[in-house]
């Protein structure tokens, strides 16, 4: 069963928030530019994207409000303008059916040495998407499997659009103890309510 989808606006760091996207802006003109886009493992915030190669593992993180997230960024080569929707999905690679997916606004910053290509801003994490990944209440293996991560974005005052596929395998983020078992509990297949008590 696919797992719901959270679209979020996101509040910029000085500015007010954008208006909530829908499962897609409004249709383009004519014109597309194809934008060349590098999935990335968002670390930490103030902290390099982690670019992802296939087979790489990635990481699940605590959410504030529960649960395992995926941050996921991108760095992006040919934008005209700074703000993009990322949509960041996690299929199955058998069946390329989305199981989990999140997107957001947010705007986008020249990398350093490399201003041809462009990045989340990394001081905040509002900024990259967070996948709702755990607790895992379906049937999937999630931690150690190979899913197909896709991330698309779409420029949202200009012509740019782009996507980019790499096989990644969600991993818990935790070197040990508790928070490690939480994390595992909560992302093992067929979660229900109380389950992970024990593990805290």
């Amino acid at each position: 069963m696919r797992r719901w989808l959270w679209v979020i606006p996101c509040c910029l760091m000085a500015a007010a928030c954008k208006s909530e996207p829908g499962p897609e802006h409004e249709q383009k003109s004519d014109v597309v530019v194809v934008l060349d886009v590098l999935p990335g493992d968002f670390v930490a915030e103030n902290e390099p994207l982690k670019m992802l190669s296939a087979g790489d593992p990635i990481q699940l993180v605590p959410a504030p409000q529960g649960g395992h997230v995926i941050h996921v960024g991108a760095r992006v080569r040919g934008l005209g303008s700074d703000t993009v929707n990322i949509r960041s999905r996690l299929r199955d690679p058998t069946t390329n059916a989305i199981e989990m997916e999140e997107a957001r606004d947010i705007v986008m910053r020249p990398v350093d040495g490399q201003p041809e290509w462009m990045e989340p801003d990394l001081r905040s994490v509002s900024q990259v998407t967070h996948i709702p990944a755990c607790p895992n209440y379906d049937a999937v293996v999630l931690l150690g499997a190979t899913w197909t991560l896709e991330v698309i974005i779409d420029e949202i005052e200009g012509p740019g659009l782009g996507t980019a596929r790499v096989d990644v395998s969600p991993a818990c983020s935790q070197a040990d103890g508790p928070a490690k078992a939480q994390c595992q509990c909560e992302c093992e297949p067929n979660y229900v309510l109380g389950k992970c008590a024990a593990a805290k």
